[in-house]
């Protein structure tokens, strides 16, 4: 789009009857849609209201579909449309800020409705016209007129034929008229009676902000008019009935056609079993071994190859707390968690602008719609210059927060360190019934509900009926209650069904029904808001808060759980949030589309009333949805007061999250309570240091010995805990003979020599068992070794309670060290400490994920049946946990089809974004774009199977659909070739061969025979790679949120380019898989760069080296065994 200065558009302003009148001649084709959509985004769209008018529906839903391509949103009415009087309702309360498209059928929906701008994006006829300005004129609100009116002759000539050099179509515009066949085009004659231009007088005054000049022809009108009917008439003759050819609209109302959300190919491997001779996968191999020899010798980078700055992690760096060393000079940073909030306030706001609502019309539309019409005949196929390429549809509309969209850091949130005594500092630190404690209030736990004041006997009763505090209260509900009843913030982090939820869900219920009754009723918006990571956590904590405030007696007649799960329903939920309600029951995600829908003048939530706020398990809000989650993160503080007695915050989750909670929650409670039911997690709040080692079974006692002796055994203390009492039998006799002295603990009859050695100096050495750990009080220790893996994680986790002693410590002296002794077999318990680490922001342990890698390659399976692993194809190497699927290459399946690019530049159209690193491309030079139909580019072979299909007699369903077989079937109203990928009963999973790489699943009958002339044609659509980019988590999946980040912000026609043009250079290509170093637009952006400055990510320099390997493992695929 060009930009708003270079938009000369010809104008000039009249006033009639005090409304303003301004007509404007923007050019042809896309200059009339730049002007339309720079005039709206001049207006604030929270205090004006405008309403663009229409001849015909198509012309209408075209209009949407330009300016939707200009990021302007907005939301097309319909006569028939079942939600049109609430759409408008919540558009005049101001719920909803897009502007309206709307045809001249609909004007009597808009009576007694306020609008304070109309376009008229084409000139009607003058009857037409007077009944639009008559609709309008029985509001008491004069609104502004924008009236867009064809060219002279010589503009439209002149137009068309630059269009035709550059070889286009010229388009149809907002500009064109309705063509009339066969019809002369009569002058206007005004009669001298006419009362609606009669009194109008031209105006000299300043043109809006939106128009730049007026034109030559105009004014010469006016200066050479005597009078000011002489003048109308003159004006009415060239814009009424405009001289010259006139432009018709196509008919372009057509069905919308959503584009499916690719499953992710971890889920559904591919097995194609194309046979290759032998000799060709040989050269193939010898060609493709080559490239790491090139790749290794190649010093010099070339311009499009360059490394893009990112977060780096030395890998040689000791596994530990991330630091912010002090410089020299200075003191280190003292730290609490409780103090000076105000500095960890947010300082850069995250504003999300309006969520597009047209997918809710769209739905209720298909939901009343009558269910025996006749089938809609398909639409034309458009020639390539008419309709848009494959619009990239955005999951959230309009937000874009592009100053930093990292999932957990920030540009202003880098690593914290927590200081010594962070847990201690300004508070107490209690442990007991293995929980770890810290506030600055007393920590006083109770046994069940019923010594607290708090809470009534009609809730405890309910809460007893549904199984919780039958006996006693849980070990973390024990300290949650007094303090939540009190009135004061928690923050309970521990494994799963610990009872988390309900350390604040039986107060949170109580307190919110008790605010409800005294709201008055004028009021708005929810008293309280629960967010839970999902919908299915989010239905049962729904019954639960059903019971328990069933249970309470009603005093007003106002709702008391409003839910939240699909925006599909934004409006309906903003409309009912009007009024007071209790408790506001929703997801991260739509708590920013409603946040996102708040205005001052709007509001949804009233800042005073809202008294509690509960993010349930919000390490599933961070791994699922990253980037929705800090936004939220960011809008609380700046909508809700987090002071005492004001708004309070309840967090419960799996996982610390240092960085997170130290930057965002943490400055939102002043008198939190944190609870600690998993002492592995309260390692990384008391910044113990985590070390593991890789250390062959003979050598552990050597390596236990060194380790020992560079401690300074005066001033530290050391416990090694082995998983067996032999084992700690053994380590003691052959220490023995070293002439160390030991001390050991096995079972409760030695703790007394643990208190001996407690007190003793210069200490001795403790080894202790995992049965005796969670009984164990020994003090501070400086050294924790683990001897050996203990048989549950959960029991390994346990271990580190011993540093239980450091934190509670008054002033914390050691912050302690835990080394592990690993075997390179324990594979499954590597895969644990690694995940571990990298889901808390830890340096990659690089050396313990090559073991898991090996291991998985090494695996004895019976490979011969099974699937290829999709992450071995795509990074060189599998970390899942466990894999069910093959590691194994066959020969067959390395070698690329014969029109894949194996080398040099590529240039394509973006079909589809599949995550941050994979997208599904078509070669501009092999597949040039020949049309589009419904929105997506078609190609010449695209719009041959959709004509021969469209023809009921040409499709003949699939008698007996096989693997690795091609066929034809239905997919978004187009008719696609696809290849079978998998059989199971009467389901049908098959890939997209032309339009996407996307697998689908079809019932059998909805399979067609794929026509001899069309089957041996290559596919269109190819997978490209960026080689090494992968996410931070060993599952690899792309959280949903970065890939629609990257699906709207970097691969969305924002300056209305269609069918952009990318360009990448080729690396390597395996089977049907194109790697690449990365993808540039046309401006020179790339999307590495952009993907690493915005998500925690992890570039792993070695990917084609695996790749290369992965290669030359291959074998002969061998031959089935008959039986």
């Amino acid at each position: 789009m060009k930009p708003f200065e270079d938009l000369k558009v010809p104008s000039f302003t009249v006033e009639h009857q005090g409304t303003t009148f301004t007509y404007a001649s923007p050019k042809l084709g896309e200059a009339s849609f730049d002007f339309l959509a720079q005039t709206i985004r001049g207006k604030d769209p929270n205090t004006c209201r405008i309403v663009l008018i229409c001849q015909q529906n198509s012309e209408a839903e075209h209009l949407k579909s330009e300016l939707a391509g200009r990021d302007v949103n907005t939301i097309l009415l319909e006569a028939d449309d079942p939600m049109a009087h609430q759409v408008l309702h919540l558009w005049s309360k101001g719920y909803i800020h897009q502007a309206l498209i709307l045809c001249d059928t609909m004007l009597n929906f808009l009576e007694g409705f306020e609008v304070n701008f109309v376009i008229h994006t084409t000139l009607p006829p003058l009857k037409k016209f007077e009944e639009r300005l008559e609709w309008f004129s029985k509001s008491e609100m004069k609104a502004e007129m924008l009236v867009i009116t064809a060219q002279s002759e010589e503009n439209k000539i002149s137009g068309n034929n630059a269009q035709a050099e550059m070889g286009e179509t010229p388009k149809n515009d907002v500009n064109g008229i309705p063509k009339q066949e066969g019809k002369s085009v009569p002058d206007l004659q005004l009669p001298p009676q006419n009362k609606s231009f009669s009194d109008i007088k031209p105006v000299v005054k300043m043109d809006p902000k939106y128009l730049q000049n007026l034109g030559e022809k105009e004014i010469e009108i006016f200066k050479s008019s005597k009078d000011g009917k002489a003048q109308m008439e003159a004006f009415a003759k060239s814009v009424f009935y405009p001289s010259g050819p006139i432009s018709g609209i196509k008919d372009l109302n057509s069905p919308v056609a959503l584009e499916r959300i690719p499953k992710s190919l971890d889920d559904i491997q591919l097995n194609d079993n194309k046979n290759q001779s032998s000799s060709k996968v040989d050269d193939f191999m010898e060609k493709f071994l080559k490239l790491g020899y090139v790749e290794s010798q190649n010093t010099e980078t070339p311009k499009f190859d360059q490394e893009p700055n990112s977060f780096k992690v030395d890998e040689n760096m000791s596994i530990m707390l991330p630091r912010c060393s002090p410089s020299k000079g200075e003191s280190p940073p003292q730290y609490s968690p409780a103090e000076d909030l105000s500095v960890l306030s947010t300082k850069y706001p995250t504003e999300a602008s309006e969520v597009e609502l047209q997918s809710l019309l769209m739905a209720c539309r298909l939901q009343s719609a009558p269910q025996d019409l006749e089938p809609v005949p398909p639409p034309p196929i458009a020639p390539i210059g008419e309709s848009p390429s494959l619009e990239l549809l955005p999951d959230l509309c309009g937000i874009d927060d592009t100053n930093s969209l990292d999932s957990y850091q920030t540009v202003e949130d880098s690593p914290v360190d927590p200081s010594e005594g962070a847990l201690t500092a300004g508070g107490t630190t209690a442990y007991n019934y293995g929980v770890l404690a810290w506030s600055r209030h007393l920590v006083a736990p109770c046994y069940d509900l019923g010594g607290l004041s708090g809470i009534s006997n009609t809730t405890r009763n309910a809460i007893h009926q549904l199984g919780v505090d039958k006996s006693r209260a849980k070990a973390v509900q024990r300290f949650a209650w007094p303090h939540v009843s009190s009135g004061k913030p928690v923050i309970v982090v521990g494994n799963l069904q610990t009872g988390k939820t309900w350390c604040y869900l039986p107060t949170f219920c109580q307190r919110s029904h008790k605010e409800l009754q005294r709201r008055p009723v004028d009021g708005h918006g929810p008293t309280s808001i629960f967010v839970c990571s999902n919908q299915s956590q989010g239905n049962q904590t729904g019954r639960w808060i059903d019971s328990l405030l069933r249970s309470l007696d009603n005093e007003v007649a106002l709702e008391g759980v409003v839910t939240c799960w699909d925006k599909d329903n934004v409006a309906d939920i903003a409309c009912r949030l009007s009024q007071p309600v209790g408790i506001l029951l929703t997801s991260v995600h739509m708590l920013l589309q409603l946040l996102s829908h708040h205005s001052k003048k709007s509001p949804i939530f009233d800042v005073r009333a809202v008294k509690f706020i509960a993010l349930d398990n919000l390490n599933d809000m961070v791994r699922l949805l990253p980037d929705v989650t800090m936004k939220v993160l960011k809008r609380l503080p700046e909508m809700f007061d987090f002071a005492q007695n004001k708004c309070q915050l309840f967090v419960s989750g799996r996982n610390w999250l240092n960085d997170l909670m130290v930057r965002r929650i943490l400055p939102l409670m002043p008198d939190v309570l944190i609870l600690f039911d998993d002492a592995l997690e309260a390692s990384i709040y008391g910044g113990v240091e985590l070390d593991t080692r890789i250390v062959p079974e003979e050598q552990k006692i050597k390596h236990l010995v060194a380790v020992i002796r560079d401690t300074n055994r005066t001033d530290e203390r050391t416990v090694v805990v082995c998983s067996t009492a032999s084992e700690v039998l053994h380590i003691r006799h052959k220490l023995g003979k070293m002439g160390m002295d030991v001390q050991i603990c096995i079972s409760e009859a030695n703790y007394a020599q643990v208190n001996q050695w407690r007190r003793k100096s210069p200490a001795c050495l403790l080894l202790v068992t995992d049965d005796v750990v969670s009984k164990l009080r020994c003090g501070s220790i400086t050294l924790l070794i683990h001897y050996s893996w203990d048989t549950s994680w959960m029991r390994f986790k346990n271990r580190f309670s011993l540093f239980y002693g450091n934190y509670m410590a008054i002033p914390q002296r050691e912050r302690g060290q835990s080394v592990v002794f690993a075997r390179e077999t324990d594979v499954d318990s590597i895969w644990l400490i690694s995940n571990f680490l990298l889901e808390h922001g830890l340096p990659r342990p690089t050396r313990l994920l090559d073991i898991v890698a090996q291991h998985r390659l090494a695996e004895p399976l019976n490979t011969a049946m099974l699937k290829l692993c999709r992450q071995l194809t795509a990074y060189g190497d599998c970390l899942r946990y466990t894999c069910r699927y093959r590691h194994l290459l066959w020969r067959p399946e390395v070698l690329p089809p014969d029109h894949y690019p194996t080398e040099g530049e590529i240039r394509f159209t973006v079909l589809g974004c599949n995550s941050p690193a994979n997208i599904s491309v078509r070669l501009s030079d092999q597949f040039p774009t020949m049309a589009h139909y419904l929105k997506a580019p078609m190609t010449n072979l695209g719009q041959q199977v959709q004509r021969h299909y469209e023809l009921e007699e040409n499709r003949r369903r699939h008698p007996n659909p096989v693997p690795g077989e091609r066929a034809v079937v239905k997919n978004l109203n187009r008719y696609e070739r696809v290849v079978i990928v998998d059989v199971d009963n009467s389901k049908v999973s098959v890939q997209l061969l032309d339009t996407s790489i996307e697998i689908l699943i079809y019932n059998a009958s909805q399979v067609y025979i794929c026509e001899k002339m069309f089957k041996d044609r290559p596919r269109e659509a190819m997978e490209v790679r960026i080689t090494g980019l992968e996410p931070g988590t060993l599952d690899r999946i792309w959280p949903e949120d970065a890939r629609n980040v990257v699906r709207n912000q970097f691969f969305s026609r924002t300056q209305n380019r269609r069918s952009r043009k990318f360009f990448a250079v080729v690396q390597a290509t395996i089977h049907e898989t194109i790697f690449v170093r990365n993808v540039y637009d046309s401006e020179g952006n790339d999307l590495r760069t952009f993907v690493t400055n915005r998500f925690r990510v992890y570039q792993e320099k070695r990917c084609l080296d695996k790749l290369i390997r992965m290669v030359q493992s291959s074998v002969p695929k061998p031959c089935p065994i008959s039986h």
